[in-house]
C-alpha cells in the first residue's frame, strides 16, 4: 500500500509533504499537484531527499523549482510556472 501526501494552503501558496513515502511516490504526487493549482500559485514542497528525477519532469511542463530553508534534514523547494 502506498501513502499519501500531506497538502495544505497558507499565505504563500500550496504546500505538500511528501517525506517518508516510497520512490516514485513523491515525484507522482508533486506532479499531480501542479497539475492541478491555478497559475498564479506557488506549490512548496517538503521533502527528504533532493528530487534530482522531479527537475527535468517539471521544466518539460513549465515549472521550476528553487531550494529555500527548511528544517533541518528536510529538503524544501518553492515551485512555480515559468513565466
Amino acid at each position: 500500500m502506498t501513502g499519501r501526501a500531506r497538502t495544505w494552503t497558507e499565505a504563500d501558496g500550496t504546500h505538500i509533504d511528501v517525506r517518508g513515502l516510497p520512490p516514485p511516490q513523491p515525484l507522482v504526487q508533486i506532479l499531480r499537484l501542479v497539475a492541478q493549482v491555478p497559475d498564479d500559485v506557488s506549490v512548496t514542497v517538503h521533502h527528504d531527499r533532493d528530487p534530482q528525477l522531479l527537475y527535468p519532469e517539471l521544466a518539460e511542463i513549465g515549472w521550476h523549482a528553487e531550494r529555500i530553508d527548511g528544517e533541518p534534514g528536510e529538503v524544501r523547494l518553492r515551485l512555480a510556472r515559468v513565466t
